[in-house]
């Protein structure tokens, strides 16, 4: 028997988590925002992923993701990704992650970086086009070193700890064996510039230093046992002789050092062989920082608390925008992730200092703007991108910072999780939770785990088959899953009394094949949910046409016309029609009886094109001419016959270079959807069969897109030869209905019949000229189609 406490422990847990729920009121800059939380949960080890929908009174909307990742878990690690792993380059946050994770280091959750270039070429023709605004390191790689007081980075140091966000000023020096210095100006530096220094360049950086003739350079090493380091001094050495051409290339395992203003004088001092000793400092408010990780951008948008009075955003575009900033939080022990959706009927985006205010109500102290508008991606790599950029897909972006998995692979499930946090059911809601799995790290490794029962009170509700959970109870409780030795939790709350419930379709198309359980919604607020059509009690207006289980709703097709099915529960009574559509062969027409004066057929690329009927199909034949995009295009709305399970298009292009057919399809007068069907092989004067199954583009169990209708169908061509005739033979447009069987053995043309017609087509796939499966071809069974099968199948029309 549970004890109290353990009692009260539930208790509070379920308050606590069905509390949390509720809507949160946040006042962001003076605008107040009722505040959903969509989505919550642990993605890694000590990293947890939350969605918002945030509205305001003057319906102001934004979606919201954030995560906050431990900085003090042993499994995590940061990291910047450079977009090709080169200073120009750009590349999407999904593919860094994909390119740069393996065994021991799964970048399992980024966001995009700095701005970049966005156009230019150096003078060897080598676009610059992803080079960072501002510096950046790569797990201690200098990839740009520049100081630029408007710009604001992110830093981690070797051990991924101390981070910091501020201005970073770089300085450093260079000495030679006579103690001759030189300042140290940056590393990877763009362009010409100015002063008394020099510049180092790495092979980080393009295949030379893209810099005009004029100013010194020469080729330089690390010495034996050395590395480049921040805030160490250390010793490189002179690898060949200063030259002042220009764009002078760069060692693959080395380094250029190029002068300006008296750093010439400094490089023209060196010869192969001498060695200097070089120091290279960053530090941010005057604290020396040794970036192992550093990530730029602009502005510093929350410091020491506070929001920094800048509106960078609103001065640039004069609009809200999509936005990205990475935060520190929990004094230096928590990395926080943001991004807001902008540019959006649905999502307003934000200014500059309403990003901060939110970071600052979600717990941060400091933070950092990140490139945003259509570059704002906020990325997982268990469950792709979370947020909806506004280009309508994701942006190749310069860089992107990330938070890395270090702990070893590990494909064993150690706890689980509900994917919802909360389970808010209306009544007689039937609620399929989905589970999250995860390794003993804390590693979500499964976002679909199969195999876990479910156990509930009985006083909120039922479990049905192990893991449905019927909610014919009502209050609050737990819901327990089990896997194994393991379970989890989540809060359930049961609303109203089922005043709300109706029928999820107000009419439907059946057949008389197959059952179906009428289904049943209940909404609660904005929280619509399958019930158990169970709980309703149920009646047909014709049963000659439709029956209905009294108990079930499990409803059937009698014969073909139409009828009412009525549920009933207390004084409520919803009604929906049906029509009662029985298929009668395996194949059937689209358009019986065929009048081409219905059909618009029009063509570019061909002319004086005439047309014939022959049976529930017609020739179509042209003369070949000039015409961009050739093609041929059928219209005709034709409305589809019951609950096909697949359209079947057969035709014999003759001659004419057909590539492939697109259907124009419309379910129960939604969008209209454009499905190809490209043939494997295209023989000329072959009869093709082409199938588009049903479920391969709609849901085909949902009864909600019947009845479908067929409005166009196109033939994309080749280029047909001027002048020349050509023949296409549309044999059927067909409906398909795996109810009733397919075609039986000797029915060659699937016209449901064996006669005379099967043996010429019988001939003709012999000849090659037309194609039939070969299970309807070979009469004798031999295993083999030849003319002894013409002879069996004349012997079986005559009956011998």
């Amino acid at each position: 028997m549970m004890n109290c406490k353990k009692i009260a422990s539930l208790a509070l847990a379920c308050a606590a988590a069905l509390g949390a729920h509720a809507s949160t009121e946040y006042n962001v800059r003076g605008t107040v925002f009722q505040t959903d939380t969509l989505f919550h949960a642990m993605l890694g080890p000590g990293t947890s992923q939350t969605s918002l929908l945030m509205r305001s009174a003057d319906r102001r909307q934004m979606y919201v993701y954030y995560a906050k990742i431990d900085l003090t878990n042993p499994y995590i690690s940061f990291s910047t990704v450079m977009g090709q792993d080169h200073i120009a380059g750009t590349e999407t946050v999904r593919s860094m992650s994909e390119r740069k994770s393996r065994p021991g280091a799964r970048y399992f959750l980024g966001v995009n970086g700095d701005f970049f270039y966005t156009s230019g070429n150096t003078s060897r023709g080598e676009s610059k086009i992803g080079i960072p605004i501002g510096p950046c390191v790569v797990d201690g790689e200098i990839y740009k070193a520049n100081t630029n007081t408007n710009y604001t980075q992110f830093v981690l140091d070797a051990q991924n700890r101390n981070p910091i966000i501020g201005c970073t000023k770089f300085s450093g020096s260079m000495k030679n064996a006579a103690g001759t210095k030189v300042n140290v100006g940056g590393v990877n530096l763009v362009g010409p510039g100015s002063g008394n220094r020099v510049i180092i360049y790495n092979s980080h950086f393009f295949a030379g230093t893209d810099l005009p003739a004029g100013d010194a350079e020469i080729t330089m090493k690390l010495a034996e046992g050395e590395s480049f380091v921040f805030g160490k001094s250390f010793k490189m050495v002179a690898t060949g002789t200063a030259s002042t051409a220009g764009d002078m290339d760069i060692p693959a395992d080395g380094f250029v050092i190029h002068g300006q203003g008296t750093g010439n004088d400094f490089v023209n001092s060196l010869k192969e062989g001498d060695e200097v000793t070089v120091e290279f400092h960053a530090k941010i408010d005057g604290k020396e920082v040794y970036p192992h990780t550093m990530m730029s951008s602009w502005p510093n948008s929350l410091h020491n608390g506070e929001v920094t009075e800048t509106e960078w955003m609103l001065e640039e575009f004069g609009t809200n925008q999509p936005v990205t900033a990475v935060a520190i939080a929990d004094e230096g022990k928590t990395i926080m992730f943001l991004t807001i959706d902008g540019r959006s009927p649905i999502s307003s985006g934000a200014r500059t200092t309403e990003i901060a205010d939110l970071l600052r109500l979600l717990g941060a102290t400091d933070a950092v703007n990140m490139d945003s508008g259509g570059s704002s991606t906020f990325y997982s790599s268990s469950l792709g991108v979370r947020n909806v950029p506004s280009d309508g897909s994701e942006r190749p972006d310069g860089n992107g910072i990330f938070a890395v998995y270090t702990a070893p692979d590990d494909s064993t499930i150690a706890s689980i999780a509900f994917v919802d946090w909360v389970a808010k059911v209306p009544k007689y809601g039937i609620y399929r939770p989905k589970f999250y799995g995860y390794n003993q790290y804390g590693l979500l490794i499964d976002t679909d785990l199969k195999g876990v029962t479910l156990s509930c009170p009985e006083k909120v509700g039922h479990i049905q088959n192990d893991s449905i959970f019927f909610g014919d109870g009502a209050g609050d409780g737990l819901i327990t899953a089990h896997y194994g030795d393991i379970t989890a939790t989540v809060p359930v709350q049961i609303f109203g009394e089922g005043e709300n419930i109706k029928f999820k379709n107000d009419s439907i198309i059946t057949d008389t094949y197959r059952p179906y359980v009428v289904e049943v919604t209940n909404t609660v607020g904005d929280i619509t949910m399958p019930i158990h059509s169970s709980v309703l009690s149920w009646s047909s207006s014709d049963e000659s046409v439709v029956s209905i289980d009294a108990e079930t709703g499990e409803l059937r097709g009698v014969k073909d016309g139409e009828a009412f099915v009525y549920g009933t529960i207390g004084e409520m009574t919803d009604t929906m029609k049906v029509v009662v559509e029985r298929p009668t062969a395996h194949a059937m027409p689209m358009d019986p009886g065929l009048d081409i004066s219905t059909w618009k057929i029009s063509q570019t690329g061909g002319k004086n094109a005439v047309t014939e009927v022959h049976g529930d199909g017609f020739t179509y034949t042209y003369t070949g001419a000039s015409g961009r995009s050739p093609k041929i295009l059928l219209t005709k709305q034709m409305r589809l016959w019951s609950i096909p399970d697949a359209i079947r298009i057969r035709f014999n292009p003759g001659e004419a270079p057909v590539t492939n057919v697109v259907l124009g399809l419309r379910p129960n007068g939604q969008k209209i959807s454009y499905q190809t069907l490209t043939p494997d092989t295209l023989v000329a004067g072959k009869m093709i069969t082409l199938d588009l199954p049903t479920a391969a583009w709609i849901d085909a169990d949902d009864m909600m897109n019947y009845p479908i209708t067929l409005s166009t169908i196109q033939l994309n061509m080749g280029t047909s030869a001027t002048g020349k005739q050509f023949t296409i033979d549309f044999d059927g447009f067909e409906t398909i209905y795996n109810v009733i069987p397919g075609a039986k053995k000797g029915d060659v043309n699937g016209d449901d019949a064996v006669n005379v017609t099967d043996v010429t087509a019988l001939i003709n796939k012999i000849l090659g000229i037309a194609e039939y499966a070969d299970d309807v071809c070979d009469i004798d069974a031999s295993g083999t189609v030849n003319v002894s099968d013409v002879t069996a199948l004349i012997n079986m029309i005559l009956g011998l």
